[in-house]
């Protein structure tokens, strides 16, 4: 039984790899940014629509949404700017790290 749950945990996480070499790539272009530009602009048209709204808008979504915006220009940046994407992505990452500390430390208070 405990190698049945083990065997269909692993195919569902099937899809899920990790990939560093992509961290270090190349900007991809337009193809990859729209999602992660998409992404960011419902984030923010979410925070927007709970603060206009009903004046309870979540810090949070506006985390979320500079962070996918970041990743998303790291994407459009020209071919020779390598580097700053590499910077960009880094950063992207660290605001959804620390986000997720802030969030769980706020859980365990």
């Amino acid at each position: 039984m405990d190698q049945h749950i083990f065997l269909s945990c692993r195919q569902s996480f099937k899809f899920v790899k990790l990939h560093p070499e992509q961290l270090l790539s190349e900007p991809s272009g337009w193809k990859a940014a729209r999602i992660s530009i998409g992404s960011s602009l419902a984030f923010f048209s979410i925070y927007a629509y709970f603060e206009l709204l009903y004046d309870s808008g979540l810090a949070s979504m506006l985390v979320i949404g500079i962070a996918m915006g970041t990743a998303g220009f790291a994407e459009i940046l020209p071919i020779n700017r390598r580097r700053l994407a590499i910077v960009l992505r880094v950063i992207a990452i660290g605001i959804l790290v620390i986000l997720l500390v802030f969030s769980l430390l706020r859980l365990a208070s």
